[in-house]
């Protein structure tokens, strides 16, 4: 197959009933997910200013609603993956899209009220609606798409869930500022169009209608890993994207401070930072299909992932000593030359990391048995959430022991060669 029957291939997805519906109810999820969020957060960041009383500062509020999104995926996993395995998963769907329309109207009622309690416990509950849309999204893929679409298919879905996360962090943070409520009337907006979307999904085969759904969370976890541990490639794939996922996490979450404290730079070089994450991520995701020609293969993951590493350090050495008063914007940023060779570096870490996870996520898929495919998808979301925070306890400890963002950058790039080093038996 030419690269030209490819790129027909991989594009012609987005004319397929097989495909788009779910990639753009997957897409509006997460972007009302982090609209959601960033909009509560700018809302406490700036409360004293709008006369709303916290229980505790903004920071240690900002601390708790982040992790209000991951403790669902540690807590209910084990019921969400043998919930999508049991059931037909385009209803799933729609049932998904039918509570995040009632948890939005909710939203809209905390935004126009300033309820800030109201929010936070709404956080938690979009955290738990992500949880049982993850095993979803990822089986659903197998069910309507052939062998050779799968990468491309995934890497549509991982580009699509960084510029998600971006769009709605900015969309967020600016809606909440405008009057009349304009954010609750964005959060509806889009809701109803995932839903909308989610009534064109095709139906699926059910694979294994006599999943048994244990409400015991530690039995039902060990059961859900039980799965993934059933063929090394599989618990391999999920460590590996796990893995990743706890770097991109630190990078997107170490940004701010990295701007602020680092570059000496505003919120605007904030927003840069991870508008050229989300990109290279992106870039990276698509181009997966083409170097592997729709091959389902992880030869090239070691080799992103050292990249990872050489192009972090490479940021950190060309990162320059700010000799500037005051806080440059993005523009003023941009007129400093060695600030490209930065941003050229972030560009290729997150390159690389997107060309790191979409074959990792397609041989999940390709490996994993259909009537256990959700349950594997469930077992690999809970450790993601599980690194993540483990990922954000540690980056807070090496903080608070006075190590600078740049040490943190410093530390992931050589944790991760040993990772890389570590597991390269699976990746040949």
């Amino acid at each position: 197959m030419n690269s030209i029957q490819l790129k027909n291939l991989k594009y012609g997805l987005f004319l397929k009933r097989r495909f788009l519906p779910v990639f753009l109810a997957t897409f509006l999820g997460g972007f009302n997910d982090n609209m959601l969020r960033s909009g509560l957060t700018v809302m406490m960041a700036y409360s004293a200013s709008k006369n709303i009383q916290l229980p505790a500062s903004p920071e240690v509020m900002v601390t708790i609603a982040s992790a209000l999104l991951m403790i669902p995926l540690i807590l209910f996993s084990s019921i969400a993956g043998p919930l999508a395995d049991k059931y037909e998963k385009s209803k799933l769907v729609v049932y998904t899209k039918i509570a995040e329309l009632g948890i939005m109207a909710s939203a809209f009622y905390g935004f126009s009220t300033h309820n800030v309690f109201l929010l936070m416990f709404l956080l938690f509950i979009s955290g738990t609606h992500t949880c049982f849309y993850g095993p979803i999204k990822f089986s659903i893929l197998p069910d309507h798409l052939d062998h050779k679409e799968l990468l491309a298919a995934n890497g549509f879905m991982a580009g699509a869930s960084y510029l998600a996360i971006l769009f709605g962090l900015i969309s967020g943070g600016l809606l909440e500022e405008y009057p009349n409520n304009t954010i609750g009337y964005a959060l509806i907006g889009v809701s109803l169009v995932g839903f909308i979307a989610s009534l064109f999904i095709p139906k699926t085969t059910t694979f294994h209608p006599e999943t048994h759904i244990d409400f015991n969370l530690w039995r039902g976890t060990k059961e859900i890993y039980s799965h993934a541990n059933r063929d090394p490639r599989i618990i391999y794939a999920v460590m590996a994207l796990s893995w990743f996922l706890l770097i991109a996490s630190v990078f997107m979450s170490q940004f701010a401070n990295y701007a602020q404290a680092v570059i000496h730079a505003n919120n605007e070089v904030y927003i840069l930072f991870l508008a050229i994450f989300s990109v290279g991520i992106v870039t990276g995701s698509l181009l997966c299909d083409l170097l592997l020609k729709g091959e389902i293969s992880v030869k090239l993951t070691p080799f992103a992932g050292l990249g990872i590493s050489l192009f972090t350090y490479l940021m950190v050495v060309t990162t320059p000593v700010p000799v500037h008063s005051g806080l440059l914007d993005a523009t003023e940023f941009l007129n400093v030359p060695s600030h490209w060779l930065v941003l050229g570096c972030m560009l290729m870490v997150a390159l690389c990391g997107g060309i790191y996870i979409v074959p990792l996520y397609a041989s999940l898929q390709a490996n994993t048995l259909a009537q256990f495919r959700s349950r594997v998808m469930a077992a690999s979301n809970m450790n993601d959430a599980i690194f993540m925070t483990v990922a954000a306890l540690v980056s807070t400890i090496l903080l608070w022991l006075h190590f600078g963002i740049l040490d943190l950058f410093l530390i992931i790039a050589t944790l991760n060669i040993g990772v890389i080093c570590y597991a390269r038996k699976y990746f040949t």
